[in-house]
């Protein structure tokens, strides 16, 4: 009979830990997802040679992502231009509240032309 009731508890546990592990592999895939969005957003940023409001709207509708630009100057050709994209999560186990997933990267403005 004890052994049913420690089976059964042990049955918590076990869930309790492939629900976090669901939430490590689900944040590892979102970084991932940031990190391979955030090439083309660079390349994009470098090909268009220019970050006005219609682009930062473009990029968060297409990539679904928050764009923030870090700098508070207008960059021209040949300047760097540093950016972070990110993505919020609702975890399932880890916390009660929304993360926010964010990456911060860095491209020239012209560099692929």
């Amino acid at each position: 009979m004890s052994y049913k009731i420690s089976f059964i508890l042990s049955m918590i546990f076990v869930c309790l830990f492939f629900l976090f592990s669901g939430d490590m592999i689900s944040l590892q895939f979102i970084y991932s997802d940031l990190d391979a969005k955030s090439v083309t957003i660079s390349y994009l940023i470098s090909d268009h040679g220019a970050l006005d409001e219609n682009f930062i709207n473009y990029v968060e509708e297409k990539y679904d992502v928050y764009f923030a630009y870090i700098d508070n100057y207008h960059p021209l050709f040949g300047d760097e231009v540093t950016y972070v994209i990110a993505k919020e999560y609702k975890p399932l186990v880890m916390s009660k509240d929304i993360m926010t997933i964010s990456i911060k990267r860095t491209t020239v403005i012209g560099y692929y032309n």
